[in-house]
């Protein structure tokens, strides 16, 4: 009797140890699948990181090309002419969000290159296998989270309105700043000098000598756009008949010699010795130097950020979730007393 109770009793203990070790064994299983579900996970978000952090140089590199593109002039230019306008130049809008953008790719792949470098030392030159590196692994990737959910909402945000501005954009109302101009010369043409009491007379001339033009309609003769205005009609050279055209319309002229423009020009009028008519340079001025595939490339990047976060976002949250399990499974180890508890509960 002694002898298969002893048996018993030896059978019964190696059916614990099988069991503590298959439960063990079972434990470990479940934190190896785990592991290897989070670091392949961190391997696809490192890859994704690397996708968007090329995106971000390229939203850098292309709003810096819009950013220092040639100004669009022909609002100051109206502006110190006294001219009403209501039409901007072609993708002005964007150009002042260009700055905007550019700042924003560069504090996306600061950021951005910082959390990528840490998940990459934490999680491939791990310094030991603790689940500390687990918790380190939680915070990186809860920052992350928040840092990708705020910036893909930026650059969706930023996506439409530039779109916006593009759909919306209008070539300048050439026909109404013409008639402006042609109102405002008439009203507020007094002298054809570049140093009257006439701020607005002043400007006029100014900008016959800057860009190189003559009146707002071209001139053919004697009769021309001056005729109307206070110059020709109630006092200055062209109401003493000196002049027809102003001196700083002649071809050649600067502001410290226009005063000795030849008569032939500005009295006679004769072809070939003034300058052409002002629309010409008022175009140029409303033309902006940013290209259309330049615009498209900011969209396309922009959307690129948006869609691409927004996916970093979701797999950063099942990523945490599964480092939290992890976490939880290793500070929890399957302890002898507790199998033992389970046993007798049985």
């Amino acid at each position: 009797m002694d002898n298969e109770e002893q048996k018993q009793s030896s059978n019964k203990s190696k059916s614990k140890e099988t069991k503590q070790k298959n439960h063990i064994s079972e434990h470990n299983l479940t934190k190896d699948l785990y592991r290897n579900v989070a670091t392949r996970t961190c391997h696809s978000l490192l890859a994704l990181k690397g996708i968007l952090l090329v995106a971000a140089i390229v939203l850098i590199s292309s709003t810096k090309e819009i950013s220092i593109a040639k100004p669009c002039d022909l609002e100051k230019v109206l502006v110190s002419l006294g001219v009403d306008h209501n039409s901007p130049c072609n993708y002005d809008d964007i150009k002042k969000k260009s700055t905007n953008l550019f700042i924003l790719g560069i504090s996306f792949l600061v950021l951005n290159g910082i959390i990528f470098l840490l998940i990459l030392n934490i999680l491939w030159f791990p310094k030991n296998k603790k689940f500390g590196i687990c918790i380190a692994l939680v915070v990186v990737h809860v920052v992350n989270a928040v840092v990708a959910a705020v910036y893909s909402g930026l650059t969706i945000k930023f996506y439409k309105e530039v779109l916006d501005s593009k759909e919306k954009q209008t070539e300048p109302n050439y026909a109404y700043i013409k008639t402006s101009m042609i109102s405002r010369l008439m009203q507020n043409y007094t002298s054809d000098n570049v140093t009257s009491a006439d701020a607005l007379s002043n400007s006029w001339n100014k900008f016959f000598i800057e860009y190189e033009c003559c009146a707002v309609n071209q001139v053919q003769g004697t009769t021309n756009d001056f005729d109307s205005t206070p110059w020709c009609t109630t006092s200055g050279s062209c109401q003493a008949t000196a002049s027809q055209i102003p001196k700083t319309c002649c071809n050649g002229v600067s502001e410290g010699n226009y005063g000795s423009a030849p008569s032939a020009c500005h009295s006679s009028v004769n072809p070939g010795t003034y300058k052409s008519n002002c629309m010409i340079p008022i175009k140029k001025l409303g033309t902006i130097h940013i290209e259309e595939c330049q615009i498209s490339l900011v969209l396309i990047t922009l959307l690129t950020i948006g869609t691409l976060g927004i996916a970093e976002f979701l797999i950063e949250v099942m990523l945490i979730s599964y480092l939290c399990c992890l976490i939880r499974n290793k500070i929890c180890p399957p302890k002898e007393e507790k199998i033992e508890m389970d046993e007798k509960n049985k």
